[in-house]
């Protein structure tokens, strides 16, 4: 192995070529960088010195996946020359404070047998013509010119990177592709990687349970995925959940029905008597335009009704009508739809009063509460409806509206692993009765201080 560039920088290169030259992947990491990587480490290690020249790594959260492609990088450059290697990923977080993060404490470790420097957040180079470096762009034609008769090119979080940016590193040729991510969602070059392309790639699939911490029921690496982690993640979402699948098995779950509540649910809630038992939640869906219908929904426990439906009713005759529904039935809570023409309700609503219920205003696009696991509010509502209607704790009536449209609205998961729903826009149908459903949902109770807030 030779450089091309011999500095103060530098150690001696011919050392270097002589310690590290002929060096596997994971002789490397264990000889050179003095670590211990763990099986399914290894097995990366070992195919990226096999004969693919592409791979790519599904796993589940904390199991090392960009600890391992990092050591890959630093190996790389180090036998090869000339040699190039890039990283890149959907976000700068992403590629410079977890990947090139791991990339500087492994070079920290081992400098003195490294010849070569750090040099900037992202950058480490050799020679000229042998270097790595991280970025992310916006654009697929900024990455392209970076050519080496060597060039590993590695793509983070490959889940979240939009394809025609894959297509512009895979424009560059290089000699070793590694994707890695996680199994959130069902569709994509990265997902495709690991499906019907799978014949051009070599894969590797790591889950919690191939993982030390949870192997051996100890810490065995800080910082990694444990038991606890999974018993806590199998109560938070269960285990038949696509977080559950993708995030702790480490398994696409693209086996799941993908409508938010299935149809069986949908009908069986609308067969069901159940007694509305405490406090009575309203909340109303202001129609917006064209055949949409303004929608109020009732629910009070187990128990939920259309209070009303109505078309073509101003924001003046929406108000009047909730307060005279609301003051007459003793409600306790009023949720209001407040985007769009529903603020012009919501402050109608709060300037007239009412006797009995305190007034929600509700977004569905704003943040959600459990930002972790919902994409907004909107999501975060019609998971908690649909925990209602699985556990077969929810009695609706037999509407063909509101049947139709629970049991057709789908879900996915974003490129952080949470729940979104699909776009309105890509329905046929409008969400009137649905959505209002959902947004009595939008509440969760206090115990400790005896109140109910909005999620936020």
């Amino acid at each position: 192995m030779q450089y091309n560039e011999a500095t103060d920088d530098h150690n001696s290169t011919d050392s270097a070529d002589a310690r590290h030259g002929g060096m596997s992947a994971l002789e490397f990491v264990r000889e050179v960088l003095g670590e211990d990587p763990y099986s399914k480490q290894q097995e990366i290690l070992n195919a990226v010195d096999g004969d693919a020249r592409r791979v790519s790594v599904v796993g589940c959260h904390g199991s090392g996946k960009d600890w391992t492609a990092a050591r890959i990088l630093l190996w790389w450059v180090h036998s090869h020359s000339p040699a190039k290697a890039v990283v890149t990923g959907p976000t700068l977080r992403q590629v410079n404070d977890i990947v090139w993060n791991e990339v500087r404490h492994a070079y920290g470790k081992a400098m003195d047998e490294l010849p070569g420097k750090m040099r900037g957040t992202a950058r480490y180079e050799i020679d000229a013509q042998t270097y790595a470096l991280g970025f992310t762009s916006n654009s697929p034609y900024k990455i392209l010119g970076h050519h080496s008769p060597n060039l590993l090119a590695i793509i983070t979080e490959a889940h979240a990177v939009p394809n025609d940016y894959i297509n512009a590193i895979k424009r560059l040729n290089p000699s070793l592709l590694l994707m890695t991510g996680n199994p959130f969602l069902t569709y994509g070059i990265f997902y495709d990687s690991h499906h019907r392309q799978r014949h051009l790639w070599q894969t590797i699939q790591i889950g919690a349970d191939d993982t030390p911490n949870v192997k051996e029921g100890r810490i065995v690496y800080p910082g990694m995925m444990t038991r606890q982690d999974v018993e806590d993640r199998k109560a938070d979402w269960g285990e038949d959940t696509p977080m559950y699948i993708g995030g702790v098995l480490g398994e696409f779950p693209d086996n799941l029905d993908t409508a938010i509540v299935p149809l069986r649910a949908a009908t069986a809630a609308a067969n069901r008597e159940l007694e509305p038992e405490g406090e009575i939640v309203v909340a109303c869906d202001v129609a917006r335009k064209g055949h949409a219908q303004t929608v109020v929904m009732r629910r009070q426990g187990a128990v939920a009704t259309i209070a009303y439906r109505a078309r073509g009713n101003d924001t003046m005759q929406v108000a009047n009508r909730l307060k005279a529904y609301c003051d007459q039935e003793g409600v306790d809570v009023l949720v209001i739809d407040d985007a769009g023409l529903g603020g012009g309700v919501t402050d109608r609503v709060r300037e007239i009063g009412l006797k009995t219920a305190r007034i929600e205003e509700f977004n569905g696009s704003h943040t959600a509460r459990r930002y972790d696991r919902f994409a907004n509010r909107n999501a975060e509502a019609w998971w908690a409806m649909r925990e209602r209607y699985m556990e077969g704790d929810i009695s609706t009536p037999n509407d063909d509206n509101l049947i139709g449209q629970i049991s057709s609205r789908e879900y996915d998961l974003d490129s952080k692993g949470r729940i979104e729903l699909q776009s309105k826009r890509e329905m046929p149908e409008t969400l009137d009765e649905a959505d209002a459903l959902a947004m009595t949902f939008a509440i969760e109770r206090r115990k400790k201080e005896g109140v109910i807030k909005i999620w936020v």
